[in-house]
């Protein structure tokens, strides 16, 4: 059964000439090794470059842009392959090429911002800044990037749909991302963006390398190599699931208490204001480090703040509560 929905998946049983093919296609290998890796760091470094600027400028269309020509996806896909064949080669060599093109990424969003850093205010920056609180939705995203990536890649007829895929998953920008934060001193920020790039990573291996075993490239494979092999091969599979469970639980707990304390304030700020003639406007968690921030408009005088003091007493969750207050004043016109 499982066999036929591979096959159905990959269009065609897979053979070892699929397998030589797919090798060429996403390793680091001779004889073309050396060529590779330049392609691969100039177009990273470019797609890092891209990327830098157009967070610092808050440039959706130009962090798009570094998405598509983001080569990151590729040693990662080479990752997921060796893991599912088994292939130590094929994994240590994705391996360092991924991780070489994180430290690039990294290093090429600090060195831009570094210069002008005193002139960036990343709380500021919209593009910035959503990439610095990984959701579970990012995650569930990139568990289905993942197996749209070795969909494309195992297939020669779709292989036309990688740009989108690349567009799908956020790969590059956070690592950039990461180097703005860290030129700016935002450490604690810089850790959340990181940890969404993480969480993309190891979601991307894992559905991916579930997809190359499910369409047949390990069966194929492990006929020339040892029981060894595909014992490490299910072994690093296992290790998989328990990085991906670690991102998934923070994420998943980071998301479920977001979500609790946005109530609450509401809630409780609305009750604070009954009868006023102030509203709530606003509740943010994402401004300021371990500061809720409620912002309230109106005019006339405000019910004494331990009123919603002691409403939220116990439902921070230990954070500290902004009260933002702007004074308005109202004109009715008749036409």
């Amino acid at each position: 059964m499982l066999e036929s929905i591979g096959t159905l998946l990959h269009g065609d049983p897979v053979d070892a000439v699929e397998v030589k093919r797919l090798r060429d296609l996403i390793l680091f290998e001779e004889p073309d090794l050396k060529k590779s890796l330049v392609k691969f760091f100039c177009l990273l470094i470019l797609s890092a470059g891209i990327a830098t600027y157009g967070l610092l400028s808050d440039s959706v269309a130009a962090v798009i842009g570094a998405m598509i020509i983001a080569p990151l996806m590729m040693p990662i896909m080479g990752l997921a392959f060796g893991i599912s064949i088994g292939d130590s080669h094929a994994m240590k060599n994705s391996l360092l090429v991924s991780v070489g093109g994180i430290l690039a990424a990294i290093i090429v969003g600090f060195l831009l911002t570094f210069p002008v850093a005193s002139f960036v205010h990343p709380l500021s920056i919209d593009q910035i800044m959503i990439r610095t609180s990984p959701k579970l939705l990012d995650l569930l995203a990139a568990l289905v990037t993942g197996l749209a990536g070795a969909f494309a890649m195992s297939r020669k007829d779709v292989s036309d749909t990688l740009p989108g895929v690349a567009i799908a998953i956020s790969l590059v920008p956070p690592l950039a991302n990461t180097g703005i934060l860290l030129a700016t001193s935002n450490f604690s920020l810089a850790m959340g963006s990181f940890l969404l790039f993480l969480t993309n990573y190891f979601a991307i291996l894992l559905t991916g390398a579930a997809l190359y075993g499910i369409m047949g490239f390990p069966k194929v494979a492990f006929n020339t190599q040892s029981f060894r092999a595909r014992r490490k091969g299910i072994s690093i599979a296992l290790i998989l699931i328990l990085l991906i469970a670690v991102p998934l639980a923070y994420t998943s707990y980071q998301t479920l208490i977001d979500n609790n304390l946005k109530e609450n304030v509401y809630e409780d700020s609305n009750t604070w204001l009954n009868g006023t003639g102030y509203t709530v406007v606003s509740v943010n968690t994402a401004l300021f480090n371990d500061t809720v921030v409620v912002a309230v408009v109106g005019n006339g005088n405000l019910p004494p703040i331990e009123q919603l003091d002691q409403l939220l007493k116990g439902k921070l969750y230990g954070r500290t509560l902004r009260v933002e207050v702007v004074n308005s004043t109202i004109y009715n016109l008749h036409g």
